[in-house]
């Protein structure tokens, strides 16, 4: 019945809200394509040189932008307006894939073209991250925002899961199939969001760019939830993708199928989305499980002395507990593929809830800085995404596997303890506005 209502309030959202209807398509039209070409541009990079040495250059010139652009980003979109930003970067980047296309088609195209085509669209592709965090919160009333975001978040796992092979697919049938299908994509999406209201946020130029974004970086400082979720979001993904590189390492020496490899790994995106759709009836589950647990006296010690009554701070410490869970568990079941699935299923799970709670928050921060402050939010997440790999692959150098997952197991256990047992730190990790407690008595 949970499930049926939280399907019902969904389809209201977008039956009520035709502002957040075509955001939702637009922004989902656009992460589809950000998927499928950041699948298609190594098989390019490839089918060019037969060299995998310039499938790590194509994929660094599509990723770094991310490294690099996501404050600055911010600070433009609270210039200009997340729509307008993003409507002109998704037909600037439909117009860098067509050109692409044209050289294909001509048999002009060059591996420095695909280098400037990748860097270019790839700092585009933030433009539009960032913008549609920003926008989505604007199109519904302030009640609604959770379940928006919540849809809007499960749509972000769904297209991962979607995208990449669909890109290989589209690739198999031509080099130039997946780019014309992106250039496609790129200008539908451009089309739906420019027939949304013009922006009401933006400010228009203010000072220097640099105090511009500044200004986004103390705003984030500043508030002590975003600070404190930043930091420990950027340090389980930097142990989650350590998580990732050991259970690869482990299944190249065992010779497993690349295939399954693929699955075990969707699992962590089939565990973000049902986190995030779950992520509205959170409170409700919590106060359950709440009242049960206290009808004990240990454990309502426990409750009371944690302060695990306290709704979304108990999601951050939970998101933290089950890294460390989930870091452990193929420590205690010798390494098997299967548990490695379910491992990054859970890890999905409270992600995309975790997701939620802090996309929630962010949405709360003043309308002409909230542009900054998730571009400051999604730079921290995004290095720890992209340095993981690199450190955990030096880790794996230099140790065996199961010494590497019992180092990062005991670093996020020790974290988690950290944040548990010092008050501050655990309640810094409670929303500003939220509710303390919920009641405990049944």
């Amino acid at each position: 019945m949970a499930g049926v209502q939280q399907i019902r309030c969904f389809k209201e959202l977008l039956t009520d809200y035709p502002a957040f209807r075509r955001s939702w398509v637009g922004s989902t039209i656009s992460m589809l394509g950000s998927r499928t070409i950041g699948v298609t541009y190594p098989l390019l990079a490839y089918t060019l040189t037969e060299s995998p040495t310039w499938i790590g250059w194509v994929m660094f010139a599509s990723t770094v932008p991310g490294l690099l652009w996501y404050v600055p980003a911010g600070a433009l979109i609270d210039r200009l307006g997340p729509r307008r930003v993003m409507v002109w970067s998704e037909y600037a980047r439909g117009i860098l894939v067509a050109g692409l296309c044209a050289a294909m088609a001509f048999d002009v195209l060059r591996l420095h073209h695909l280098v400037i085509v990748a860097l270019l669209e790839g700092t585009l592709s933030i433009n539009s991250s960032v913008a549609e965090t920003a926008l989505i919160p604007t199109t519904v009333k302030p009640g609604n925002v959770e379940t928006a975001l919540a849809l809007h978040e499960g749509s972000v796992h769904g297209m991962v899961l979607a995208g990449r092979p669909l890109g290989g697919m589209l690739f198999g049938l031509g080099p130039i199939v997946p780019f014309l299908a992106n250039t496609l994509m790129f200008f539908s999406a451009g089309r739906v969001l420019s027939r949304l209201e013009r922006d009401i946020t933006a400010k228009g130029p203010r000072g220097r760019l640099l105090a511009d974004m500044r200004a986004g970086l103390v705003e984030l400082w500043n508030h002590r939830f975003l600070r404190a979720a930043t930091i420990v979001t950027a340090l389980m993904n930097l142990m989650v993708q350590g998580l990732i590189v050991v259970f690869l390492s482990k299944a190249t020496n065992d010779g497993l199928p690349s295939a399954l490899a693929g699955v075990i790994l969707a699992a962590s995106g089939i565990g973000g989305i049902a986190g995030a759709l779950l992520s509205p009836r959170w409170r409700h589950i919590w106060q359950r499980v709440v009242r049960r647990a206290s009808r004990r006296r240990r454990a309502a010690v426990l409750i009371d002395r944690f302060g695990l009554a306290r709704l979304d701070g108990s999601m951050m410490l939970a998101h933290t507990w089950m890294c460390a869970a989930a870091l452990t568990l193929p420590l205690a079941l010798n390494q098997a593929p299967p548990v490695f699935a379910v491992s990054l299923a859970a890890i999905g799970l409270t992600g995309g809830l975790s997701n939620v709670t802090i996309r929630t928050a962010l949405s709360r921060v003043p309308s002409d800085l909230v542009a900054r402050v998730v571009g400051v939010s999604r730079l921290g997440s995004y290095s720890a995404v992209a340095l993981g790999p690199l450190l955990a692959s030096l880790l794996i150098g230099r140790v065996e596997p199961f010494a590497a997952l019992l180092l990062l197991s005991l670093t996020v256990l020790v974290l988690a303890l950290v944040v548990t047992l010092v008050p501050v730190l655990r309640s810094s990790l409670i929303p500003q506005g939220e509710p303390e407690s919920v009641p405990v008595t049944s």
